[in-house]
C-alpha cells in the first residue's frame, strides 16, 4: 500500500508540475489514435453491413427453398406457399420460376436471368420493387411487360459498373427480345428499370407469373425457388427447422449459406480493418514510449536521488505507468465523446457514398470497450520498457549523469 501511495504521489506530481503543452499534445495524440481506432473500422463495418443487407434484401432473402434431388421445380406451389406462410417465424414468402436466359435489344445481346414472379408477394420479401430508376413496377395483370435491372438495361449510364456488359441504351417503354427456356423468343416492353446498387441483383429481369403461365404452361403451380423472409429477431435456423417439417424433399439454404459470393469482399474489409488497428496501436505505443523516454532522460538525476532516499524502483516504474494511463484514459474519454456524438451524427446525416450505396458508421460498445482495453495495455507496455531500464542504472551513475 505504501508503494502504491508513493507511485500515485509521484505520478500526480509529475503531471501537475510537468509541461502542460506536452501533456496536452500527448492527450490529443491519444484522442486522435482512439478515434482512428474506431472510425475506419466502423466505416468498414458499415460497408460490410450494407453488403450483407443488400444480399438479403435483394438476392437471397433469409431462407431459400429449392427442390432436392433430381427434381427441377417445386410442385403444388399454392398449397406449399400457404403452409409456409402459416409457419411460426415467417413474415412473408414468394415464389420464383426461371423462364429465360437471354435478352437482346437491337445489336446488343446478353445472358441474363429472367424470372417469373408474383409482383405482390415479391415486394413483401424483397426491396427491389422500391428501388425504381425509371418507369414503374410490374402489376398482377402485366402482360408482355418486363421489369429489368440497371445492369441489364444500361440506360445510357456509362458510369455504372458493368455498363459494357449491359444492353447499354435500353430505356423504359423500349421493346426487348427475351429467349425463353422453351426455346421460343418473345418481345416484351420494359415497364420499368430498377437500381439496387448491387451487381448481384441488378443483372436480373422479371415478368409476372400470370404471363409466364401463358407462355410456358408447364410453369403453372410450379416454382424454381421459394424465398422466405423471417420475422425481425427470429432465429433463422429455428425457422428452417420448422419449415423442414412442413414438406420433405426440399433443400433449405440461409443467406449465410448463400453469401459465399460476398464473403471474400467482406473478409478483405475485415483484413483492412485489422491492419489499420495495428498501425494505430503502433502509433500509440511509439507516442507513449517517446514521451516517457524523454521524460526519463530529463529526470535521470532526480530519479537517482529518489532511489537514494529509499523510494523503490517499482514505485518509480508504477508512477510512469500511471502517468501513461492518465494520458490514455483522458484521450480515450475525449475521443469517445467526439466519436459518439458529433462524428457519428455528421456521418449519419452525410453518409459516405460507396459503390453499393450510402454507408454510415457501425460500431458497438463491445468494440469501443475492447479498443479502450487494448489501448491501455499498449500504453502500459510502452511506459514499462523505458522506465524499467531507467531504474536498472546504478544510483551514483544516475545522480552524476554518467
Amino acid at each position: 500500500m505504501r508503494s502504491a501511495r508513493v507511485s500515485v504521489f509521484l505520478a500526480v506530481r509529475s503531471v501537475v508540475r510537468g509541461n502542460y503543452g506536452i501533456t496536452a499534445l500527448t492527450t490529443l495524440m491519444m484522442l486522435l489514435i482512439y478515434v482512428s481506432l474506431l472510425f475506419l473500422p466502423s466505416l468498414i463495418q458499415g460497408a460490410v453491413n450494407r453488403v450483407n443487407g443488400l444480399l438479403v434484401d435483394t438476392v437471397t432473402s433469409d431462407v431459400v427453398i429449392t427442390a432436392a434431388g433430381s427434381a427441377s421445380s417445386i410442385d403444388d406451389l399454392d398449397t406449399y406457399l400457404s403452409q409456409i406462410r402459416k409457419t411460426q417465424g415467417v413474415q412473408g414468402a414468394t415464389a420464383v420460376y426461371h423462364v429465360g436466359t437471354q435478352i437482346s435489344y437491337g445489336s446488343e445481346s446478353g445472358s441474363y436471368s429472367v424470372d417469373a414472379i408474383d409482383p405482390s408477394t415479391y415486394s413483401q420479401v424483397f426491396s427491389t420493387p422500391g428501388n425504381i430508376y425509371s418507369g414503374h413496377y410490374l402489376s398482377e395483370s402485366s402482360t408482355e411487360q418486363i421489369f429489368v435491372g440497371i445492369g441489364v438495361a444500361g440506360a445510357g449510364q456509362t458510369s455504372i459498373r458493368g455498363y459494357r456488359a449491359s444492353l447499354q441504351t435500353v430505356q423504359s417503354n423500349d421493346q426487348v427480345q427475351v429467349g425463353l427456356v422453351n426455346g421460343h423468343t418473345d418481345a416484351f416492353s420494359v415497364v420499368g428499370i430498377y437500381d439496387n446498387q448491387f451487381p448481384l441483383s441488378d443483372n436480373n429481369a422479371y415478368i409476372s407469373m400470370s404471363e409466364a403461365n401463358q407462355l410456358i404452361p408447364a410453369s403453372q403451380d410450379q416454382a424454381t425457388a421459394i424465398y422466405v423472409k423471417t420475422d425481425p429477431g427470429a432465429d433463422v435456423n429455428t425457422v428452417v427447422h420448422r419449415l423442414q417439417g412442413v414438406r420433405g424433399g426440399m433443400k433449405f439454404e440461409t443467406s449465410a449459406d448463400l453469401g459465399s459470393v460476398v464473403q471474400d469482399q467482406t473478409a478483405s474489409f475485415s483484413l483492412i480493418s485489422d491492419i489499420l488497428k495495428v498501425i494505430s496501436l503502433l502509433m500509440a505505443a511509439i507516442t507513449i514510449f517517446i514521451i516517457t523516454y524523454i521524460d526519463l532522460v530529463n529526470k535521470r538525476r532526480q530519479i537517482g536521488i529518489q532511489r537514494a532516499i529509499g523510494i523503490r524502483g517499482g514505485s518509480i516504474i508504477a508512477s510512469y505507468v500511471l502517468k501513461a494511463w492518465s494520458y490514455a484514459l483522458i484521450g480515450v474519454g475525449a475521443g469517445y465523446l467526439l466519436f459518439a456524438y458529433p462524428i457519428t451524427a455528421a456521418v449519419q446525416h452525410h453518409p459516405f457514398q460507396f459503390p453499393n450505396g450510402p454507408v454510415t458508421l457501425a460500431t458497438t460498445w463491445n468494440e469501443m470497450s475492447g479498443d479502450i482495453v487494448i489501448l491501455v495495455i499498449v500504453a502500459t507496455i510502452a511506459a514499462l520498457i523505458p522506465s524499467v531500464r531507467s531504474v536498472q542504472i546504478r544510483i551514483l551513475d544516475a545522480i552524476w549523469g554518467s
